[in-house]
């Protein structure tokens, strides 16, 4: 037990290894911060990404260090959790990287590992809009596209802990865009923040107008996904195609998780719909009855903003023999 200010509190740190950043918070047991650091996250060698890692918690605990009950991580891409490794993430250019293994052996502290969007789900259910239920479904929205489940109460993993990954679910069987995983037709080739670019191209080829943004494309000029965001706040004509067609799509993959999960909630987070929920979410929502066989669920922004996945790897750090969590 720790001082924090008047109190006796207990703390642990729990870290998000998303797309663009890694997020690192020193806090308590019900996902209470008492600092954080956020740095621009660099894929190298695992060797890197570790010291990156160890060097952030190091500088979030401060003089806690000792302290700490457990760490608890949130990380995109595909897991081996029984073993506690980082198979492979999409955004990254190594692989089998040994997390839990590593970060024990450096802080002699227990790691819980799981995928970032699990762990936004375990803050939302516990923290956030989805406190009190049974059945909530997460859907990140950012660099990638990513999920997580509790349905009947429980964590829904599956046989190496990606029970998840609703964003290489596929969406367009004529598999027009490859994803960054390397297969094709996958919803997050399409409407994620590094998929959005390559949508806007094939897009323009059947699009007929000649102004605005559309001529940046066919220039050959660098569009990024916040450019048509921005473009489409400005009325351009071919951005709001464009976001649309993808509020289309976003509604077919909400759709698919409402007949596999059932939820009682959906609860929206990432950076892409975050920053732009009238333009994402909003959209979708709409459409969503139409395309649902169950009855559609209640679909939110979470109010825990782009803190969602380093909340819940806190509240994990402090279960650390829970069985669907721990490596074998």
């Amino acid at each position: 037990m720790e001082a924090w200010g008047a109190l006796e509190v207990r703390v642990g740190v729990g870290i998000d290894i998303g797309g663009s950043w890694l997020r690192v918070g020193l806090g308590d047991p019900h996902g209470n911060f008492l600092k954080k650091v956020v740095k621009k996250i660099v894929y190298g060698s695992a060797e890197g990404l570790l010291c990156s890692v160890a060097s952030a918690i190091r500088e979030a605990a401060g003089a806690y260090l000792e302290s700490l009950e457990g760490i608890g991580v949130g990380a995109a891409g595909r897991l081996d959790i029984k073993r506690g490794v980082l198979e492979y993430s999409p955004h990254a250019s190594v692989k089998g990287i040994r997390l839990v293994e590593a970060l024990e052996a450096e802080f002699s502290k227990p790691v819980v590992l799981l995928n970032d969007c699990v762990a936004a789900v375990i803050a939302e259910r516990e923290a956030g809009v989805g406190k009190g239920l049974d059945d909530v479904v997460y859907v990140g929205i950012g660099t990638g596209i990513g999920g997580g489940a509790i349905v009947d109460g429980r964590i829904l993993l599956g046989k190496d802990g990606n029970a998840h990954e609703v964003g290489h679910m596929i969406i367009d069987i004529d598999g027009r865009l490859e994803c960054s995983c390397g297969a094709r037709g996958h919803w997050e080739a399409y409407t994620s923040g590094s998929g959005l670019p390559a949508f806007s191209r094939l897009l323009s080829e059947e699009y007929s107008g000649e102004k605005g943004l559309i001529c940046r494309l066919r220039d050959g000029q660098m569009v990024e996904a916040k450019d048509i965001f921005s473009a489409a706040y400005c009325k351009d004509p071919f951005a709001e195609h464009i976001l649309d067609k993808a509020a289309e799509i976003n509604a077919i993959a909400f759709a698919n998780l409402v007949s596999v999960y059932d939820p009682q909630l959906i609860t929206v987070g990432g950076g892409v719909a975050l920053k732009n929920p009238d333009l994402t979410i909003e959209p979708l929502v709409g459409r969503l009855p139409r395309a649902c066989f169950n009855s559609p669920p209640s679909v939110k922004a979470t109010p825990l903003g782009e803190d969602a996945p380093i909340i819940g790897a806190l509240i994990s750090a402090f279960d650390p023999i829970r069985s669907e969590l721990r490596p074998e």
